[in-house]
């Protein structure tokens, strides 16, 4: 009997595995996501792209954990024919309550090397800190955050031009396909995260990307600029209070000012 998946997931990377898994033998039986946003200068009620990847393949949306929607789970763990679920940037806390639906059967693609980087801006701080060694981890949920036990692990590496999303889009990916080698795996051991060397990140906010403007020097912005790619950005305030917004640093430097592109500043090396 083939194995049946729920999705959780709501982000751009979300798709990215959402489409890898609907490309393999493995049924996709629902997809959990978040509601519709209001999106743009019009402010007009948008669904993410989960949530259209979803509805183009005809598979049931719901916008809410809250109560588990009605998905028919097959009882069990993944070795005898139960349902399982995938987690991949979902940007939702998964309580205890669903977690047993699933018999604890619910895994997480998280882009860093857990237990480092745990928390919801992994790929931007690793940019920010400047690291090499980064890889994708695969853990099995428990309610506390980031916390459960690695069952896969792929590393990589991160180049001096990754940005948030080219590392995301990479790593999203990798992790994707080791999920898949998972379930085809008849035996799997768990390891249990070592919380001597866990680390957090923070949910960013668009103050984030404001970088004082005596501070502004476009040449020493690149790990921030990079980071910040393409939301929150690296913006700043003018003296005469006019907002000025880095969008790009490569091979030269262009500013917006109040929507306009108005200066270009070379880089100098």
């Amino acid at each position: 009997m083939s194995k049946q998946i729920v999705f959780f997931g709501s982000s751009p990377f979300s798709t990215i595995v959402l489409e890898k898994v609907l490309g393999s033998r493995f049924q996709v039986i629902g997809v959990i996501t978040t509601e519709d946003k209001p999106v743009g200068r019009g402010l007009k009620i948008t669904p993410n792209p989960v949530k259209v990847l979803a509805q183009k393949n005809n598979i049931p949306v719901y916008d809410s954990i809250t109560p588990l929607p009605p998905l028919n789970l097959r009882g069990g763990g993944p070795q005898d024919g139960g349902d399982i679920g995938l987690v991949a940037a979902y940007g939702q806390i998964i309580k205890q309550e669903t977690l047993d639906k699933f018999n604890g059967q619910i895994y997480n693609i998280h882009p860093s090397l857990l237990p480092k980087y745990r928390g919801p801006s992994p790929l931007q701080e690793q940019v920010l800190d400047g690291i090499v060694e980064t890889g994708v981890t695969i853990i099995q949920l428990d309610a506390l955050l980031d916390h459960g036990p690695i069952v896969a692990v792929a590393h990589d590496k991160i180049s001096p031009d990754d940005t948030t999303e080219t590392l995301g889009n990479r790593l999203f990916e990798k992790g994707a396909n080791l999920f898949l080698n998972l379930l085809n795996t008849k035996h799997r051991t768990p390891n249990i995260q070592n919380e001597a060397d866990a680390s957090f990140t923070k949910k960013l906010t668009r103050q984030d990307g404001f970088v004082p403007w005596e501070q502004f020097q476009p040449e020493k912005l690149d790990r921030q600029f990079r980071a910040f790619y393409n939301w929150p950005g690296i913006w700043t305030t003018t003296p005469n209070g006019q907002r000025l917004k880095l969008i790009a640093i490569k091979p030269e430097i262009l500013v917006q000012l109040e929507g306009k592109t108005v200066q270009h500043w070379p880089i100098q090396n």
